[in-house]
């Protein structure tokens, strides 16, 4: 596979659709001339009057459409208030100017089953609604997919969803929770054919709706409007499938919906790598400096990966809502998800210590399971327009299990080896959280006074149970090569707990002018026993045993004073926060450390919107950071003989200050999506690492503070429709520069890393028979040491894609992706090139769709690998993982209450 053939395929797709175009234009008034502004205008097919494309008028009342499709079309152009305007066209590939359109007043307005049906969007004050049946979706398609053909609207790798430059905080299916509002269980469990409307709405504060004063702080949500078909009636899909190599997938869904109750059942079992990630995330790179905390794990092989190794995922979810009355409702959820995931991997790792350089590489089989329970509750009352009050909360039970058999090799700087490590561990992983929050807020008379207070609290109990048996060979080939072999028993009992009370009043100065104050205490305890005993079987069962207790608690009072004034463009706050830090911590028997801290942080915020969807936003503050337990804690963890840990008692605490700059918008008129974010932090007495690696490469990590570092980060986000070509592009950069250090065997080491992300792709605007999507992506990380000369590294990743989505009829659908993406370092020879390619094949049978075969097929070149790559203060490693690779699944699905859409009917 070349990347002459990704760049034919692409130009291909492109070519074969900007071909033939024709520009429908015109301007659109009311009956005294006055230009509509935000009137829809859509072309629909005269045989069942579905959507084939649509625009709006800007404040001119103009609009032009350029579509592709030749033939007979029904033009449409509608808006609140008016009579709709129809009028039968014909596309061949010449412009067609309409001129001027009068829409007549209509005392009754658009009848709302019409407009739902054949109006793409809609625009209110703070709202956008999109047509469900607008937008293109395949038969059996979640509405993660139809989510991502909406306009501003993206999903990543993730799950998560930004819409208008905005990350989506809540998802709700007809106005209320669902599964917590959680977006990946929403948006991978939901059909899209049971949708008739999308609203991204630009939602208050709730003190913001209680008080009427709107305070600046908003939050976007989006809400799924179900179809009529699909109320009071269950609803939902049943899919199994099987193919090559025993693999398999099953999949339920059941939704029954009322006015008042709502009920929801999913289920998964699979052994395909499933786990709700798409195979955009076959591969996860690690980019830049990352914490090596990930080592605490003992090896960094058990970092989890998605659709890394091979996974077996079984998933049940229950969730119940009810709404006692308008706005009064009570939901809950229990989502249960087991995990069986084995994997053969080969790590290299490269650890620079200043004059003692040496190479480590390992293979390692690993097996983990997981069986997590969680349980969520939600009640929020807000009936009354004078108060409201929120209680909600949850239960998680998380049980994982981790074996680990591990061959590794230490290699000198003479490229000798020196030392073997092989090492079995069993760990089991045992965590309890719940969870409680309370919140009641409450108008006062005088208009924008008004007051809130409530409660967080959080208890979390963490067992771990660690076995391994490490045999270890000493210098190998030479006079005093030794061996030795140890079982160790460490088990260890973590609680946290943490309550938090807060109050906030707001007092009306005089118009548009407020005075908040907000009084917050924090209460903080983390508990941590360990009992270890390691018997050293080579010295005659030589036995050490390590009984430790430690206790780390800290109390934050904090006083916040502001001044604020909000109007329809203008909101600004700024102000001072006093608080008073109070640590205590310190081992079991011992006298305990006591630390006691004022601190008075400044704080502001300036946010300017000129119009809707247009918004710039600069804020400022300043955090204070206090050390974690595990930075602090006196108890050694040696579980692993070459990787020991400990803190630091002596740790001060972290002061940043961080400047965030934000501007969002967001402009249907131009088609223009534009979003950026710039961020700076200065951080004073940064906590680093202290490594020290001795002669036998046994590293011993503690903290200290180090200095100041800084970290500078953007994003930008730019989409817009080139209407003379149906195109939309979208372009994105992202940078970080950030100065860190750390101590590496008592030499100071200044790294100084830059990332840069560059991506291009483009989509057509039209999607009602095809989808096409295609573009590149190119990233690229230099980190600089200056512990060793010649250490700097670089690298880059590239990706080259393209989609396509073609419905050969309405029952027949083609979907395939072409990933081809190149990696190159400079630390390591081993650069690859990997082709991606998937493709999926789906046919409904019948006539209502209910029954639909699809055939699937993933990784067709057979490109069963996963690479993981990442770089830390003392060295740079690579993790290359056998994984599923290439499978082909045939599928069957059914859905329920699935039936045809009913014709629009028009006058």
């Amino acid at each position: 596979m070349s990347r002459k053939l990704v760049f034919s395929i692409v130009f291909a797709c492109i070519s074969n659709f900007i071909l033939c175009q024709s520009q429908v234009s015109g301007n659109i008034i009311d009956p005294q001339n006055q230009p509509i502004e935000l009137a829809s205008v859509v072309l629909l097919n005269p045989k069942d009057s579905t959507v084939v494309n649509y625009s709006i008028t800007d404040n001119k009342g103009h609009f032009k459409i350029i579509e592709p499709k030749q033939g007979p079309l029904l033009f449409q152009a509608s808006s609140l208030g008016f009579q709709a305007f129809y009028k039968t066209i014909r596309l061949d590939g010449k412009p067609i100017d309409l001129k001027n359109i009068t829409l007549k007043d209509d005392i009754s307005t658009l009848d709302a089953v019409m407009i739902s049906a054949v109006i793409p969007i809609q625009i209110k004050k703070d709202t956008i609604a999109f047509n469900a049946n607008s937008f293109k979706v395949n038969h059996d398609d979640t509405i993660e997919s139809l989510l991502s053909k909406l306009p501003g609207v993206e999903v990543d790798s993730d799950g998560k969803v930004v819409a208008q430059g905005n990350e989506v905080a809540r998802i709700f299916v007809d106005g209320k929770e669902f599964f917590g509002g959680d977006p990946s269980i929403v948006l991978k469990n939901l059909s899209a054919d049971a949708i008739s409307k999308v609203e991204v709405i630009d939602k208050k504060s709730d003190e913001a709706e209680l008080t009427g004063v709107d305070d600046g702080n908003k939050e976007v949500i989006i809400n799924f409007t179900l179809k009529k078909t699909k109320k009071n009636q269950g609803f939902g899909k049943l899919s199994a499938g099987t193919g090559l190599d025993s693999r398999y997938f099953s999949n339920l869904n059941y939704n029954q919906f009322n006015p008042k109750t709502q009920i929801s059942v999913v289920g998964k079992f699979n052994n395909i790598n499933i786990t709700g990630s798409n195979i955009r995330g076959f591969l996860q790179n690690a980019n830049g400096i990352a914490d090596d905390s990930d080592d605490d794990k003992n090896n960094s092989s058990q970092i989890q990966r998605p659709l890394s190794g091979f996974l077996t995922t079984g998933v049940a979810g229950l969730h119940i809502g009810h709404e006692f009355k308008k706005d009064e409702s009570f939901n809950a959820d229990y989502f249960y998800n087991h995990t069986n995931n084995n994997r053969l991997s080969f790590a290299n790792r490269i650890t620079f210590s200043g004059k003692n350089n040496f190479n480590f590489n390992s293979d390692n089989d690993f097996k983990n399971t997981t069986n997590n329970h969680n349980l969520n509750f939600n009640y929020q009352n807000k009936s009354h327009k004078m108060h409201s009050l929120h209680i909600n909360g949850g239960f998680t039970s998380d049980i994982r299990t981790n074996v680990l058999d591990r061959k590794g090799r230490f290699i000198n700087d003479s490229n000798e080896l020196v030392t073997t490590n092989n090492s079995d561990l069993n760990t089991k992983n045992d965590r309890q959280t719940a969870r409680l929050n309370i919140n009641y807020s409450q108008r006062l008379l005088k208009q924008g006074r008004n007051f809130s207070t409530g409660l967080n609290t959080t208890i979390a109990n963490r067992n771990y149970d660690n076995t391994q048996n490490t045999f270890i060979t000493r210098n190998i080939g030479k006079p005093n090569e030794s061996e030795r072999e140890q079982l160790t028993l460490r088990d260890e009992a973590v609680k946290n707990t943490q309550l938090y009370l807060y109050f906030n009043y707001t007092e009306p100065l005089w118009e548009q002018h407020y005075f908040k104050i907000q009084g917050v205490v924090l209460n903080k305890i983390d508990q941590e026993d360990a009992l270890q005993s390691r018997t050293t079987i080579s010295d005659n069962n030589k036995e050490e045993r390590l009984d430790f207790k430690f206790k780390n608690t800290e109390r934050r009072y904090t006083t916040r004073f502001s001044h604020n004034y909000n109007s329809t463009k203008w909101h600004l706050s700024y102000g001072a926060e006093l608080q008073d830090l109070n640590r205590a911590f310190g081992a079991d028997g011992d006298m305990p450390l006591i630390r006691n801290q004022f601190y008075l942080n400044p704080l502001a915020t300036l946010q300017f919107k000129p119009k809707r969807a247009v918004k710039y936003r600069f804020t400022y503050k300043r955090i204070i950071k206090s050390p974690r337990t595990s930075q602090i804690t006196t108890i050694v963890n040696d579980l692993n003989p070459y990787f020991i840990r400990t803190g630091n008692p002596n740790l001060r605490t972290e002061k940043a200050d961080v400047i965030t700059l934000n501007n969002t918008i967001h402009d249907f008129k131009s088609s223009l999506s534009f979003y950026s974010r710039i961020q700076f932090q200065y951080i004073e007495d940064a906590i680093i690492s202290n490594v020290l690696i001795d002669d036998d490469f046994i590293r011993t990590r503690t903290y200290e503070n180090g200095g100041n570092n800084k970290r500078l980060r953007t994003n930008l986000s730019l989409s817009k429709k080139i209407k003379t070509l149906g195109i939309r592009y979208t372009l994105k950069n992202k940078n970080l520069f950030q100065t860190s250090n750390a101590l590496v065997n008592n030499e100071l080491n200044d790294v100084t890393t830059q990332d840069y992300l560059f991506s291009l792709s483009f989509e057509n605007s039209n999607k009602s028979t095809f989808d096409v999507k295609t573009g590149a992506s190119y990233s690229t990380n230099k980190t600089a040491f200056s512990l060793v000369d010649d250490l700097d590294r670089t690298f880059t990743k590239q990706n080259y894609f393209a989609s396509f989505d073609y419905e050969f009829s309405k029952k027949l659908n083609l979907n395939t992706q072409l990933d081809y993406i190149v990696f190159t370092d400079n630390k390591f020879t081993n650069n690859q090139e990997l082709p991606i390619w998937n493709a999926a094949l789906s046919y409904a049978f019948t006539g209502n769709k209910r029954n639909i075969l699809k055939l699937v097929l993933i990784d067709i070149l057979d490109k069963n690998v996963d690479v993981f790559r990442r770089s830390t203060v003392n060295y740079f490693e690579e993790t290359t993982t056998e994984s599923l690779g290439r499978y082909v699944i045939l599928s069957y699905t059914y859905k329920l209450n699935g039936g045809k859409r009913k014709k629009t009917k028009r006058s």
